[in-house]
């Protein structure tokens, strides 16, 4: 039986990111992986010739996570694309607002609205940018602190306090503090936050807001495909001696003298290792893989914290079409950019319908609003180059394929019925929100059309339970040095030879590679294995500003 340094539960982002780390570093490491492929919700499929990104689609940190260039993944095929603008919040009188990595160039399209917005925009984003650049970037590729410590680090520094004090107050009392006078760039920051799930009036994670807005104006896509990303990140670990295992279910852990020594698959072939890395949600970690009779042994206190996890309150739901024409944006003649737009925000154009919209969805109800995303119009390698003909019909000169992509909250449970009922209903209704924005795609012929609602989400990644995207709520008592739990909060567990470095680990979900860049270097640490790596530029100027340590 092969023995191993370090033994990776899910090759998903963050199980692949740190298996490539150690592997680098001359570990010895195998990934298990109970799917057919590795890359977890970072997945690209192919209909009709066409690649569809049906989870992960807009890379916020692309361009500062330290994985990119430690790992080089641009020559093992991951590259990326920025659309400018990144944001167009339409309304349905044919108007638009579009926002740019740019901040001069987002007020411009501002002051066609209000020149007072325009000006206070530029503050505002300029204060957000500062935060996010020399402060709370750093501190995801940093190990997280107790709540105190990070306190008493960031008091004494002006930038820092702004940060505390955004920190205890909702998503939605941020931007109404912002000072805005119109209604429709009030209501298109707080989407920015609101559109992961975010609940806008929830306190304690204010934080986020300044993150979600910055970096969604910097977001990238990737080309070719979402899956190139981990892709690339396969080719690192393999080409550095790393071990995959796929359709290699975990059963349990393996367990000698009180300390994690290997895992048993569910198919009985056993695999035996110095240390095992958990990167699948906490249920499973703790109470499926260990059991919690043998957790209260080995850890006290523990089960009792797992099974107070908080899955999020919604859900996501998306629409895939590949059509015969791309929209055409009416807003595109009051603002040319609105038809450049990566992401067009349409059905909501003031803050309370979106509060109240997001309210309703917690309940069980269904949204009007959303974003679409014409994912071709950026990259045509996600397309066939041509087709002659998909029906009787003789079309010359052949015509091209459009991926269009709709997305919005949703409930994992819908009061109207259950999602295999409801999700070519709602498909339709989410046709007729596009086509009031965009009527030339009324008479776009659908080569396919996918529906993938909530429950989707669970069927394919049993650690998204009730589609939970984020592996886990973004409360204050999950986040930080309290996600999952002070006990596991620093990727290291109170069971022995058991480390954790997930999405539902510091810091968090979404695309950032930072829980597994993370639990690479305390695995390193541990195993007495130096690191090949340094911290970036970026991290080495916030840890001598002393915004993180």
């Amino acid at each position: 039986m092969d023995e191993y340094d370090v033994i990776v539960i899910g090759g998903g982002i963050n199980g692949l990111t740190a298996a490539a780390y150690l592997a680098r570093a001359g570990a010895k490491v195998l990934v298990a992986e109970r799917r057919w492929e590795t890359g977890g919700a970072v997945m690209t499929e192919e209909q009709s010739g066409c690649r569809l990104n049906t989870h992960a689609t807009y890379m916020m940190m692309m361009d500062v996570m330290p994985p990119y260039e430690d790992l080089q993944l641009g020559e093992y095929g991951c590259t990326y694309i920025k659309p400018q603008p990144a944001v167009a919040i339409l309304t349905k009188d044919g108007k638009a607002m579009c926002l740019y990595s740019d901040v001069n160039k987002s007020a411009a399209s501002i002051a066609k609205f209000s020149q007072k917005d325009a000006d206070t925009f530029r503050r505002v984003y300029t204060e957000f940018e500062q935060m996010v650049n020399e402060c709370l970037i750093p501190q995801t590729y940093r190990p997280t602190m107790p709540s105190l410590e990070l306190f008493d680090l960031l008091n004494d520094k002006e930038l820092g306090r702004k940060i505390l004090e955004l920190s205890e107050k909702t998503p939605g009392e941020i931007i109404d503090e912002c000072g805005f006078e119109s209604e429709l760039l009030r209501t298109a920051l707080l989407y920015l936050t609101a559109m992961w799930g975010i609940d806008p009036e929830v306190s304690g994670v204010g934080y986020l807001v300044p993150i979600y807005v910055v970096r969604m104006l910097n977001a990238a896509l990737i080309r070719g495909g979402s899956h190139r990303l981990p892709s690339s990140i396969y080719k690192v670990l393999v080409a550095n001696g790393g071990t995959v295992e796929d359709t290699t279910e975990i059963k349990e852990m393996i367990i000698e003298n009180n300390r994690v020594v290997g895992v048993k698959a569910a198919d009985g072939r056993e695999f035996r290792g110095k240390c095992v890395l958990s990167t699948v949600d906490p249920e499973q970690t703790f109470l499926r893989f260990i059991g919690e009779d043998k957790l209260e042994q080995l850890a006290p206190g523990l089960a009792d914290s797992i099974k107070g996890w908080e899955w999020e309150a919604v859900s996501h739901y998306g629409l895939h079409l590949v059509l015969d024409a791309g929209p055409v944006w009416e807003a595109a003649g009051f603002d040319a950019g609105a038809g450049a737009a990566m992401i067009q925000i349409i059905g909501v154009e003031n803050t309370d319908d979106l509060l109240s919209q997001f309210g309703a969805v917690k309940k069980g109800g269904l949204p009007a609003f959303g974003h679409v995303t014409a994912v071709t119009g950026f990259d045509e390698s996600q397309r066939p180059t041509a087709i002659a003909k998909f029906n009787i019909e003789k079309e010359a000169p052949p015509k091209w394929l459009h991926v269009l992509r709709f997305e919005t909250i949703a409930p994992y449970e819908a009061r109207g019925g259950n999602w295999e009922q409801l999700k070519e209903e709602y498909a339709e209704r989410a046709l007729d929100l596009i086509y009031t924005y965009a009527p030339n795609l009324k008479k776009a012929r659908q080569i396919r059309r996918y529906a993938y609602p909530p429950t989707y989400i669970e069927m394919k990644f049993p650690n998204m339970k009730r589609g939970s995207i984020k592996h886990g709520e973004y409360l204050s008592t999950q986040m930080g040095y309290f996600r999952p739990n002070d006990l596991c909060s620093q990727n290291r567990t109170p069971v022995q030879g058991l480390y954790v470095g997930g999405a539902s680990t510091y810091p968090g979900g979404m695309v950032l590679l930072g829980a597994g860049y993370n639990a690479a270097a305390v695995i390193a640490e541990d195993l007495g294995i130096t690191p090949w790596w340094q911290p970036p530029e970026h991290v080495r100027r916030a840890i001598e500003k002393g915004f993180v340590l």
